[in-house]
Parts: C-alpha cells; structure tokens; sequence
C-alpha cells in the first residue's frame, strides 16, 4: 500500500487530498503543516492522520504543496530520505537549487512530478487533438486569458498573508498563474521570442506584480498573447486560437470547447461542461498510476517544471528590461 505525506493543508493541499481519498485508502495519506490548527482542521476534516513534526521516512511519495519559496527544499529533503516527490506549481520562485534538485532525483532513480493539472484538462486535450489533425488548417495565433480578484483565490483567508501577495514567498501574477504560459508550451512548443510587461497595483496590498501582459512567438510564425491579472472582479480563463479556416475557443468557467467553421459560418460546440475538479482527479489518478508502476510520467514530469520556470523568469526579465528575448 502506497503511503503518501501532504506537505501544507492549505487550499491545493486540502483539494488533493480530497481527491486522494476516492483513489487510495484513507489511512495511507497524511498531513503536515507548520501552522497546527489549519492542520488539525484537515486532519478532522478528511479523516487521515497528522504528524507532530515533519519526518520522510516511511512515505512512498511527498505531496508539496506550500510556498513555492519553499518547493525545491522540501523535494530535496524528501528525495535525500528516498522519497518520489510531487511539487505543486510553479516549481520554485527562482532556479536555486533546481539543479541539485534535478541531479539527486537521477541518482536516487526516484520520480518527481509538477503540478501543471491543465495539462489533463479534457477541453484542452480536445483542443491538442483538432490542432494536431489540423482540421481548419494553419495557425495564426493564440490568445490566453486569466484574471480572478486576488481576494477571491481563497476567501477564508487573508490575502495579504497568502504566498501568492509576497515576492519573499515566490508570488507574483506571473510564476503564480504560469498554467497559461504551461499549456501553451504543451500546444505549441517552446516560444522563440518573448517581450512582457508587468506592472503592480495600488487597488491591492503586494509587493508583486499584478497585472502582465505577454507576448509569445511560436515555431510557424505562432503569435501567442497571454494576459494575467489579480484584479479581475469576475473570474475567467480562456483560449481563443485562429485559424486559417476557423476559430476554436475554450473557457474554464463553461467548461466548453467551440469551433467556428469559416465555411459555414456557424459555431459548434463540440464540448460540453466538464466539473473543475476533474482535471485534479485525472491528475492525481496519473500520479498514483505511475507510483504503482514506478515509471516516469510523460505529461507531468520534472523537465516539464524546469522549462516552464525558465521561462515564466524571461517574461520576469522581459518585463524588467523592457528588451524582446529572442531564445
């Protein structure tokens, strides 16, 4: 029996453990966290045991799920004591340490994975399907949008206090919602040229940016646009990508994919509403499986993490220098 240690029992610990409990026994899953009453709370909650201190030995595989300051750190001390390590997303908010983190997980053959869940998102696989059979023929470009009132991530909570308003604890629009800058990679590939621009808000209390708007170019002379704010009062997350003879179009919130169809100039909705909550299972159901196995995933995988990092730090720097970043 596989025995897994959520490491933070904060709203993504608390969401995978939810789903955890519909795929592997109850009494194989705990929970840590350094803040005890948050702790208590999940451990009654969800029924599983919780540590009086944080200890890796005996655990399969570790589930981070803190600050992404504190990411690389707690895969390294997991991995040293033979544990496979699951890593929310983003990897980390800088590349310190990633490299050992990277050489310790070959040496110790133990599988590390990041949480990019998008990726098993069924509006997103259909849409990865339509793009490789190429049914409206070449592409034009591609617009990504996500924006959400930084209050409303987590409503319980102060956001001032959440990771996501610190750049010491690695937040920031830009690593903290890189899911957009992910998929799109997972679409089209890597970018070839990068220029962003970022600005902070007064309308919030952070120390991070805010607000960010991107621009990506993609093999095939690919346009890419992706948007991130914390501001937005209504939530939204969507693709439109254009196409030579065509429009598809994706939306979270509906849970639904659209194709316009240039010929007959008529939408079609070849999609219907799917729960959010889907893809996490689908996820976590993919983690399990390649545990049991003991193989590598191909969807979720730590060179997934590391390339999407690196690029998440050159919209950093584009932004920063205001310079387009040709790679």
């Amino acid at each position: 029996m596989l025995k897994i240690l959520v490491i933070g029992a904060g709203s993504i610990g608390q969401r995978h453990i939810s789903n955890l409990v519909k795929i592997i026994p109850r009494k194989s899953i705990n929970v840590y966290d350094t803040e005890k009453s948050k702790m208590d709370f999940v451990s009654k909650k969800f029924k599983i045991l919780s540590l009086s201190r944080l200890a890796f030995d005996s655990y399969d595989c570790l589930l981070v799920c803190t600050p992404p300051s504190t990411h690389v750190k707690l895969a390294i001390d997991g991995l040293k004591r033979g544990c496979h390590t699951f890593i929310e997303k983003p990897l980390s908010s800088n590349t310190k340490g990633v490299a050992s983190l990277k050489k310790l997980a070959k040496k110790k053959n133990l599988l590390v994975f990041i949480g990019y869940n998008f990726r098993f998102n069924s509006g997103l696989n259909n849409i990865k399907k339509i793009l490789h059979k190429k049914q409206l023929g070449k592409i034009i470009s591609v617009s990504a949008e996500y924006g959400q009132y930084l209050p409303d991530w987590r409503p319980s909570h102060d956001y001032k206090k959440d990771y996501s308003a610190s750049k010491l604890l690695g937040g920031g629009i830009i690593h903290d919602a890189s899911h957009e800058l992910d998929y799109l990679i997972w679409l089209f590939g890597n970018p070839k040229e990068i220029q962003s621009n970022y600005i902070k808000t007064n309308i919030l209390k952070t120390d991070v940016e805010a607000i960010a708007e991107i621009i990506l170019k993609f093999k095939n002379n690919i346009l890419g646009r992706i948007h991130l704010d914390f501001i937005r009062r209504e939530y939204k997350r969507s693709v439109e990508i254009l196409c030579e003879n065509g429009i598809i179009s994706w939306s979270l919130k509906e849970g639904t994919v659209k194709i316009f169809n240039a010929k007959n100039q008529k939408w079609k909705i070849i999609q219907k509403s799917e729960p959010i909550n889907q893809m996490y299972i689908s996820e976590m159901s993919h983690v399990i499986n390649c545990l049991k196995q003991n193989k590598s995933s191909k969807i979720i995988h730590l060179e997934n993490g590391i390339n999407s990092q690196k690029f998440s730090d050159l919209i950093m720097k584009s932004g920063k220098n205001g310079n387009r970043i040709k790679i």
